[in-house]
């Protein structure tokens, strides 16, 4: 079995398609695969795509849409991570260890709640990815081809 932990900028690419999709959404389909995320990415996600609504680059069905389909996903197939009491120190030091964003931050000290699991840290996001393997996590960038050693 492989455990994978989603940021929000790898999360989004299961319910809308755009580039790195379709190796997020073959992850998903891996029977053998479990994924994680933070319970940030539930206000994260809510948050992304009422941005791309805001935009003009979807419309508010599509929107609607892709919501329902991840809260469908929260009481099913995603493991839903809650923050543990230290989180909010975690994540101060890693905002000064890796001058990371405040919920990159907090995303990460989900992910380190339960590193014993050997999870892998699924983001597309260059600077939390670097982050991630320093803290140990093998990396997969869905961009890119194969992912990245700790």
């Amino acid at each position: 079995m492989s455990f994978y932990f989603f940021d929000t900028s790898a999360l989004v690419k299961h319910y809308r398609s755009e580039i790195g999709s379709e190796r997020v959404n073959k992850l998903f389909a891996d029977a053998n695969s479990m994924v994680f995320v933070s319970e940030l990415a539930i206000v994260e996600i809510a948050s992304s795509f009422q941005r791309l609504k805001n935009r003009g680059e979807i419309d508010e069905d599509t929107m609607n849409k892709a919501l329902a389909r991840f809260n469908f996903d929260t009481t099913g197939s995603l493991v839903v991570l809650g923050f543990r009491s230290d989180a909010i120190q975690v994540a101060r030091q890693l905002v000064l260890d890796y001058k990371l964003r405040t919920l990159d931050a907090l995303q990460m000290a989900s992910a380190l709640a339960f590193k014993l699991l050997s999870l892998v840290f699924v983001c597309a996001d260059s600077n939390l990815l670097n982050a991630a393997k320093a803290n140990g996590f093998l990396a997969l960038n869905p961009l890119e081809e194969s992912p990245t050693p700790r």
